[in-house]
């Protein structure tokens, strides 16, 4: 099986088995996160790097910690009607930064030249990763307009995934270059380990669920909202 086919098997099952605990109770996406959250603690316990891996250890464990949270708001700040078992800001995390991730390997693959950061992680490039930004803006603005989610959040949210995602990814690459390794496991076929797969996601999630508590806050006290819907 070509390296490809390999990614993209594994990509999917992962994806469905998220969606999956996504749809069901929210006891079930918190067993996952658990679940997830063994393993990297493992994984983090290989690397070994000092400060470098607590750091990325905190930002692991509080990007979950984020995933879990976003999971509980539901619906919240969703157009009437919507119904309230929907993880609407989850959704608005996980469906970006999947494609970002998606986009920006498939075109980096395909016509990337100019290396991002060689040292640290050598086979991003610019071209991939504005691809993979454009993408998780398209995808995050369409997930907002379908949920009628308010303009400004969302756009901010849009905006800030795609940078979010990669400093996460990137640095989660400085550590594992400390530490001497490719992958930080061997658990996901094509991808690596949870920390891996996780990086971008975590690290986004803890900046949406930034973006959302500010936008809760100013809703406080203001009658009809301070911002525009989509």
């Amino acid at each position: 099986m070509t390296d490809l086919a390999r990614r993209t098997l594994t990509a999917l099952i992962y994806g469905a088995a998220v969606l999956v605990a996504v749809a069901a109770p929210p006891v079930v996406f918190w067993i996952l996160l658990v679940i997830a959250a063994i393993l990297g603690l493992m994984e983090l316990l290989r690397l070994r790097t000092g400060r470098s891996s607590i750091a990325l250890g905190a930002m692991f464990f509080l990007g979950l910690a984020a995933l879990g949270a976003l999971r509980s708001f539901g619906a919240n700040g969703a157009r009437q009607g919507t119904s309230e078992w929907i993880p609407v800001w989850l959704l608005l995390v996980l469906l970006p930064t999947w494609s970002a991730d998606v986009v920006a390997y498939l075109i980096g693959s395909a016509v990337g030249r100019r290396r991002l950061a060689p040292r640290i992680s050598p086979g991003k490039t610019w071209e991939g990763t504005i691809a993979g930004f454009v993408a998780c803006i398209m995808v995050a603005v369409a997930v907002g307009t379908a949920f009628g989610l308010s303009r400004s959040p969302t756009t901010i949210v849009a905006i800030g995934l795609g940078p979010a995602g990669l400093a996460g990814d990137l640095f989660e690459s400085y550590v594992k270059r400390r530490a001497g390794v490719k992958d930080s496991g061997t658990i996901l076929p094509g991808h690596g380990g949870i920390l891996d797969r996780l990086d971008s996601l975590t690290a986004a999630a803890l900046f949406a669920l930034v973006v959302e508590g500010v936008y809760g806050l100013s809703q406080l006290g203001s009658e009809g909202g301070l911002y525009e819907r989509f």
